[in-house]
């Protein structure tokens, strides 16, 4: 199956409006997990948001891969898991954190077009790094690497909510916990710009490098 064919199956996945649980969470191997908490429609402050469905779509084709733990959404309940003070989704993210000592979070979110950046770092002002700062480099490297130039650092998305995925994960489990916007220009055939296998590969290598990171040494 060709790489394109494959994002048409995941695409069809995410389509789907007759998934029956709120999430799903596919167990992998490997120090670093996945999460795409927009990878439907959400709900916040009463307003209906478009779902992120190449997040999700990101999230099962390198669960495919590599066969990295992953969590995205699946049904909307009138919910935003990247949002709301108590969350289904989240709390069982940072059960599975906890119980297979994951040691990185990488929580995948999908910008609108009109946004000038390609893809922006979102740390928590470095709050959710827990000291690990070298990893912003490392992942600006690696999409420099595969043709992803234009990356920002917590402009405009600095994930300091208390209730997004990145900051509940670095405070619940003490891991650190980045938040990754991507432009849709990237995901989406028809844009110039479109590379989502590029992406693709780029969150490959992102986690094969976190993932051989030692255990006891900072990065």
């Amino acid at each position: 199956m060709t790489t394109e064919q494959q994002i048409d199956r995941a695409l069809a996945y995410f389509t789907d409006e007759e998934h029956y649980c709120s999430y799903e969470l596919l167990e992998g191997t490997g120090d670093t997990m996945l999460s795409a908490p927009h990878a439907m429609l959400q709900t916040r402050n009463g307003s209906v948001k478009c779902a992120e469905r190449f997040t999700g779509m990101l999230c099962r084709l390198l669960h495919e891969r590599i066969g990295c733990p992953v969590i995205y959404k699946t049904r909307h309940l009138r919910d935003d898991a990247n949002h709301d003070p108590v969350s289904d989704y989240r709390d069982a993210l940072c059960r599975y954190v906890k119980q297979h000592d994951i040691r990185f979070v990488v929580d995948l979110h999908q910008m609108k077009p009109e946004r000038d950046m390609d893809v922006c770092i979102g740390t928590g002002l470095g709050r959710n790094l827990m000291g690990q700062t070298d990893i912003v480099e490392i992942i600006t490297e690696i999409f420099h690497r595969h043709g992803v130039k234009r990356i920002t650092v917590d402009k405009p998305y600095a994930a300091i909510d208390p209730n997004s995925v990145s900051a509940t994960v670095a405070a619940r489990c003490r891991v650190p916990a980045i938040q990754l916007e991507i432009s849709t220009r990237l995901l989406m055939s028809g844009y110039d710009e479109y590379c989502f296998p590029h992406v693709l590969d780029a969150l490959y290598e992102i986690i094969l490098h976190l993932n051989s990171q030692p255990t006891e040494i900072a990065l």
